[in-house]
């Protein structure tokens, strides 16, 4: 099973620092990549990444996201503190049930936010298996870097940043990939589809906290398709639903007719597939 990756760039076009796991068997074929902006109108660059996924539970992996804001040296105030902060997500009570963990370590320039998400059908034990993973891998996918984003495997994601990063969202998205596999009847495929990512739009803005839909359709004449969407508890109902809209535009512009895809923003995910990703809950 294939993936293509539609990696992240920065403001000056340069490609976000990837993880490079095991998985990965080719890099660099022509295929687009872009980046967003507020127009919406995206530059094509030709990057992208094939992914070979598990036979039993194949799933995205995408790369660390970097970021150019500043860095850090190896034994300052600001590493101790980065380093204090990571060690205690996944072991922290804070981490709730949701699991969803955000706070703050350290004072003035040398204070440290992080903010971790682990996908709504993950239960805890899992949960902070995955974030204790993420914490150790992003800073060896971005070391000495004062802000970084890490989705691990499509099971949770982990950021940490100098500026307060909660509470509002980030118009800014990780990657994009979808499968290369085309459904055997595009339109009704889109049709269905379409229906079912606003419904899991609707349910998941609407939650108070856990920010978090995922369901089935099952029609006569198509493949069943598995669909999910989550926010970030920390933002509001109406920017989970901005959020949602973008990453669905994302589905129309780059995988009409696909039958998966998978896109991670910083404040929201969604993905779609016509086997069973998630567990329900």
């Amino acid at each position: 099973m294939m993936w293509n990756l539609l990696s992240w760039y920065n403001s000056e076009g340069i490609p976000a620092v990837d993880l490079k796991p095991k998985m990965l068997i080719a890099k660099y074929p022509n295929m687009r990549a872009h980046r967003e902006n507020e127009s919406m109108d995206y530059p094509r660059l030709t990057i992208c990444f094939l992914f070979i996924l598990s036979l039993i539970t194949p799933q995205p992996i995408f790369p660390a996201r970097c970021s150019d804001s500043g860095n850090y040296t190896t034994n300052s105030t600001y590493a101790a503190n980065l380093k204090t902060l990571l060690s205690s997500i996944s072991n922290s009570s804070d981490l709730n049930s949701d699991g969803f963990f955000n706070a703050s370590f350290g004072q003035n320039a040398d204070q440290v936010y992080a903010l971790a998400l682990c996908r709504g059908d993950e239960e805890i034990t899992s949960c902070r298996s995955c974030l204790n993973d993420s914490s150790q891998a992003i800073t060896k996918a971005c070391p000495n870097q004062k802000e970084a984003f890490l989705s691990n495997k499509d099971k949770c994601m982990l950021r940490f940043s100098s500026r307060n990063i909660l509470g509002s969202m980030d118009d800014g998205y990780v990657a994009m990939g979808f499968r290369v596999d085309d459904a055997t009847d595009p339109a009704q495929f889109n049709e269905v589809l379409g229906n079912l990512l606003f419904d899991l739009r609707k349910r998941a803005t609407s939650g108070v906290v856990r920010k978090y839909a995922a369901d089935v359709v099952n029609d006569t004449s198509l493949s069943k398709i598995y669909g999910l969407e989550q926010c970030t508890p920390d933002i509001s109902k109406l920017d989970c639903g901005k959020c949602l809209d973008v990453a669905m535009g994302e589905i129309t512009r780059y995988a009409s007719g696909k039958v998966g895809a998978a896109i991670t923003r910083y404040s929201c995910v969604l993905r779609f597939e016509t086997y069973e990703f998630f567990q329900p809950r």
